[in-house]
């Protein structure tokens, strides 16, 4: 089978791209093509697959980010050549609607996924009045494709009940040789305690306003107030960075960190904090539990479909840094109740391979 993947922008530390990339991985595995169109490319050899790359701009809500310009025009004639069975788009933006004009004037079937829930990060940039024609134009695209899936059961009953017609769930994986408790070091670990007995409280994303970051800058507020027995480790860079440095003094800011610096730093970790309410999957919150690493993740969007309160984490009140504080303190002072989530996350973890993943995206495929 050959499949063509459209994904306005492809970089190393974007959530979209990570999954874009490990399904294109599992599919070389299994004797399947691909090739991957995209606005820009941070980095070709982040491909293992051809890329065709399409005119696009810079998009001004997030410079880190392309918008491709719209049509066929920049890969209709390498796409040709390819011959694709079917086309994936991971977004929905100007090259999604091209790619949907591409198969319906060829005859392919096309599939989306729906991965971000650009619709709830409007009141973070004070443009909510825009929420109805977002919807407009997802229900525009999505209901042209032949199928829509999301990675969580409560985005799919979120787009079904706005007029998103052939909506289903199939939930994202984790690279399990990626995320695993074998990258623990407890070298990096006396690099940022000193104090053995202290606990590293962990936090990964990308640094926008969307990940409720304010929530956790409050949350560590009340950390400092109270407790001097953890560490705060915070990894990811964005436009938020500089503000959430000034909101966070005193806690360990690694910027961007992949490969086998980031699994060693989740892996070194004791707790994730991850307060975001806009998640449709939460692919932090299953890196860690792969790890070792116990989640306290908001009790809402993609993340409460993953963790199990109170048997492989806890999901804290959206928005309310005391109880993600009171939350973590439960951990922090019951070691035992820690280790024992920690077996229940490795359990739960292996069940999320990207194997098991990519057998139901052939089997819509196949459909």
């Amino acid at each position: 089978m050959k499949i063509a993947h459209f994904i306005p922008t492809l970089k190393r530390e974007d959530g979209v791209a990570g999954v874009l990339l490990s399904i294109v991985r599992e599919s070389l595995k299994r004797g399947h093509e691909s090739v991957i169109v995209t606005g820009w490319v941070e980095d070709n050899s982040i491909s293992p697959v051809p890329v065709i790359k399409i005119p696009s701009v810079v998009f001004p809500l997030y410079k880190e980010y392309h918008l491709p310009l719209p049509g066929m025009g920049g890969f209709e004639k390498e796409l040709n050549g390819f011959k694709p069975d079917v086309i994936h788009v991971h977004a929905p933006e100007t090259s999604a609607f091209a790619a949907l004009k591409y198969a319906k004037k060829y005859g392919i079937p096309i599939f989306a996924t729906h991965h971000t829930n650009f619709v709830h990060y409007l009141p973070y940039y004070h443009l909510s009045f825009l929420e109805p024609f977002l919807w407009s134009i997802l229900r525009r695209l999505y209901n042209q494709v032949d199928m829509v899936t999301t990675p969580s059961p409560v985005t799919t009953e979120e787009l079904l009940s706005h007029g998103i017609k052939r909506a289903a769930t199939l939930q994202w994986g984790v690279d399990l040789g990626s995320f695993n408790p074998s990258f623990r070091s407890g070298e990096w670990r006396r690099e940022i305690l000193g104090d053995k007995g202290k606990i590293i409280l962990l936090s990964v994303c990308r640094l926008t306003w969307e990940k409720d970051l304010r929530t956790l800058a409050e949350a560590y507020e009340i950390f400092k107030k109270n407790r001097d027995d953890f560490a705060m480790v915070v990894a990811g860079n964005g436009p938020a960075g500089d503000g959430l440095r000034s909101l966070m003094p005193g806690a360990v800011f690694m910027g961007r960190i992949v490969g086998e610096e980031l699994s060693k730093v989740f892996a070194s970790s004791d707790i994730l904090l991850f307060p975001s309410t806009t998640e449709t999957f939460g692919n932090v919150t299953i890196e860690a539990m792969a790890s070792g690493v116990v989640p306290i993740a908001a009790n809402a969007g993609g993340s409460k479909s993953i963790v199990e309160n109170g048997k492989t984490g806890f999901l804290a009140k959206p928005k309310d840094p005391k109880d993600l504080y009171e939350k973590a303190v439960i951990l922090i002072e019951d070691r035992e109740l820690m280790g024992k989530m920690r077996s229940a996350d490795l359990e739960i973890a292996r069940t999320y391979s990207w194997e098991n993943v990519f057998d139901g995206l052939l089997k819509i495929y196949g459909e």
